[in-house]
């Protein structure tokens, strides 16, 4: 998920700025949250990551960085995480 806001731009700012949260797969935690930037809104630049053991944690840094509130995001990726949990096990028998 991301939220992403427009910029004057100018005296060295980024056209476009936002914050990412992320399932991340490659690491020892699950989910980032990234600020991202970009001078066209095409290409994406990402950076400052805060790496979380929990969709929670990264739920209330993402809302901070984004200036929203954590609330359904929450219960969006447990629900994810249940379906993948499930269709794991399926494939396990």
């Amino acid at each position: 998920m991301w939220s992403v806001s427009g910029s004057a731009g100018g005296s060295g700012c980024r056209n476009y700025v936002g914050t990412v949260l992320a399932k991340w797969t490659r690491g020892v935690h699950p989910f980032v949250v990234w600020s991202m930037y970009s001078d066209d809104g095409d290409k994406w630049e990402c950076g400052a990551g805060d790496y979380c053991d929990t969709i929670r944690e990264a739920s209330e840094i993402f809302a901070n960085r984004a200036k929203t509130q954590p609330g359904h995001r929450v219960s969006w990726f447990e629900q994810i995480e249940r379906m993948e949990q499930t269709s794991y096990e399926h494939s396990a028998e």
